[in-house]
């Protein structure tokens, strides 16, 4: 498999049980699915699935980012310590208002893989 068809195929699974969280109004549904997606995969799905993470580490969409930091979170994915970097120096420059509270998440990961 191709990370073009895994990012596909996990960006599908993400947005399906995305929808049906919002549907079923509980918000954790879709972090919960998404972990254990993510328990199941084999090591080279893994491999796959945190360069998949690092991109969501770094969109515009601050759902889809909300997903990929809990992942990291949970799993303590050190692979992602790089795009966790890149986003801190984005929201350090953001205006946007929630900007400081996510950063504050993202260094508590980067603090959090640095240990």
């Amino acid at each position: 498999m191709t990370l073009e068809e895994f990012r596909e195929g996990m960006r599908a699974y993400r947005d399906s049980v995305d929808r049906d969280a919002i549907a079923l109004k509980d918000s954790d549904a879709a972090v919960d699915q998404l972990c254990g997606y993510y328990k199941n995969l084999n090591d080279p799905e893994r491999t796959l699935a945190n360069a998949v993470l690092g991109e969501w580490i770094l969109d515009s969409d601050d759902r889809l980012r909300f997903d990929a930091l809990a992942l990291v979170d949970e799993f303590q994915m050190r692979s992602a310590i790089e795009p966790l970097q890149r986003l801190a120096e984005r929201l350090t420059a953001s205006k946007e208002a929630s900007a400081p509270y996510e950063l504050n998440q993202v260094n508590r990961l980067l603090s959090s893989l640095a240990s």
